[in-house]
């Protein structure tokens, strides 16, 4: 069958723009590999990515003619995913719609009823062969109900369907190899828009799942806090093939990387002995890891870790059920800066329900003494699903029939105008101090390893497009979680 896949656009406002990393995205890629593997033709569009208009994604769905579409649709980008359904649907009505991935799984009902006319099937869970499952089904019995696939949800005469749950994947190391040649963008290494290195750019896992429950969190409730890991040998032999297709930089999206310590050890120690020239970058948490762990990453081609620090306010981690402390936050980043880890990043947020001003300012200070390379101050958000969610509604400021279809900001229902402007020009101010001219003048005295020293000379290769992203994150007006502001918020 003509299968066509998308990872939407987030949704943004008219005068928004998100900074973020672009990466492929590997739900796609991974279903798309399957799919592949199974003989139909399947073609893949990250239109967050490349860029495309709406326009342009229904120009690009009609010159394929697909009889499938399949769209990624996480709570940010939900909205972009009825768009473009909506679109494809008024162009070919008898083509079928599938949703995936977190916000179909936790707003299926809601989906099913206000958008039955658009979406056929919605996949719930996490398993990458419940949508191959589908396709297969239909294309064997075209109009009989598809009683006995697990993990879905549709509409047959007129009533919403729940088929059982499907099992989640456990043994990661029965999923092939991914086919990267289904997505021809040129990803990049970058930070905060900055191409870091001209090399190509592949993601990947160790892991999945999270056993922990952050309030701000929804992985741990879509993977029912089930945590698995490959085994280090399946991961080095990945690594060595990304290698063989001439990648260089790898980042893990793990959402609980280093949580098997051992399983880290040993993977590094594999990795070691096939002397592969690749970097890799990771997500950790700051109570998860050692001297030893930061030096055997480092030695086995780490270049930068984000760590998870939220907040340097006890009472917020503890309403975030972060269950760390500042103090371990600080203990991990001068741990890796002397295990010689290149690059260390900090990831956190501003915003918290009720969180004071006197609060953000401390988080602020941290962020920018506590001697991160970088770090992000992300605008707190919250979705259905997640157990702020439930707070807040239970609290009666999120009406969770009116505003399940996107996110919520918190500060607007939390503090006043004149607080959320003060958080928000905090912010500012924060990345104009740390993006400053003086800290470009301490750049010769920064350039202590290879690494950086390469990205120093990818910066002066792109000066131009380096140097607009600096002014831009000098002046950057946040406004949301990833997202900023062209004119003022």
């Amino acid at each position: 069958m003509r299968i066509a896949l998308i990872n939407p656009s987030p949704v943004i406002g008219e005068k928004e723009q998100y900074y973020g990393q672009k990466w492929p995205p590997l739900g796609i890629l991974l279903l798309g590999t399957i799919l592949k593997k199974q003989g139909h033709q399947v073609r893949l569009l990250d239109q967050a990515s490349n860029g495309f208009t709406f326009d342009e994604v229904l120009i690009w769905i009609k010159k394929l003619n697909p009889e499938i579409i399949g769209i990624s649709a996480m709570t940010v980008g939900f909205l972009s995913s009825i768009k473009i359904s909506e679109m494809a649907k008024e162009w070919n009505p008898n083509l079928i719609i599938v949703l995936g991935h977190y916000h179909p799984t936790i707003c299926t009902d809601k989906i099913l009823k206000k958008y039955d006319h658009l979406v056929d099937y919605c996949v719930r869970g996490e398993n990458e062969y419940i949508f191959s499952n589908i396709i297969n089904y239909i294309e064997k019995h075209p109009d009989r109900e598809p009683t006995d696939i697990l993990g879905i949800s549709y509409r047959f005469n007129g009533k919403i369907k729940h088929n059982h749950d499907c099992p989640i994947t456990k043994n990661l190391d029965e999923l092939p190899f991914i086919d990267r040649s289904l997505l021809k963008f040129p990803y990049r290494q970058n930070l905060a828009g900055i191409e870091l290195m001209d090399s190509k750019l592949a993601t990947t896992f160790f892991t999945r799942g999270c056993p922990y429950g952050c309030s701000y969190c929804a992985v741990s409730r879509f993977s029912n806090r089930q945590y698995r890991t490959k085994s280090p040998k399946r991961l080095v032999d990945e690594f060595s093939y990304l290698a063989s297709q001439g990648y260089s930089e790898i980042a893990f999206v793990d959402d609980n990387f280093s949580l098997n310590l051992k399983n880290v050890l040993e993977f590094c120690k594999l990795l070691r002995k096939e002397n592969l020239d690749l970097n890799w970058h990771a997500e950790m948490r700051v109570d998860r890891v050692s001297r030893e762990l930061f030096e055997q990453m480092a030695l086995a081609g780490c270049k930068s870790i984000s760590f998870g620090i939220e907040s340097a306010n006890q009472r917020i981690l503890n309403y975030y059920n972060k269950k760390i402390t500042p103090d371990q936050s600080l203990k991990a980043i001068k741990m890796a800066k002397k295990a010689k880890i290149d690059f260390t990043i900090g990831l956190f947020m501003i915003g918290a329900p009720y969180e004071t001003l006197s609060e953000c300012k401390n988080t602020v200070r941290f962020a920018l003494n506590s001697g991160l390379d970088f770090f992000f101050l992300n605008i707190v958000e919250v979705w259905p699903g997640i157990p702020m969610w439930d707070d807040l509604v239970s609290r009666g400021l999120i009406n969770a029939d009116k505003s399940w279809e996107t996110t919520t900001r918190v500060m607007d229902l939390t503090h006043t105008e004149a607080q959320r402007r003060f958080m928000l020009d905090l912010v500012r101010q924060a990345y104009r101090e740390h993006i400053s001219f003086k800290s470009i003048k301490l750049l010769p005295s920064m350039l202590l390893s290879s690494y950086k020293r390469k990205i120093g000379l990818n910066f002066l290769k792109h000066f131009g497009d380096g140097m607009r992203t600096i002014m831009r994150l000098r002046h950057l007006k946040l406004s949301g979680f990833g997202k900023f502001s062209t004119e003022d918020t």
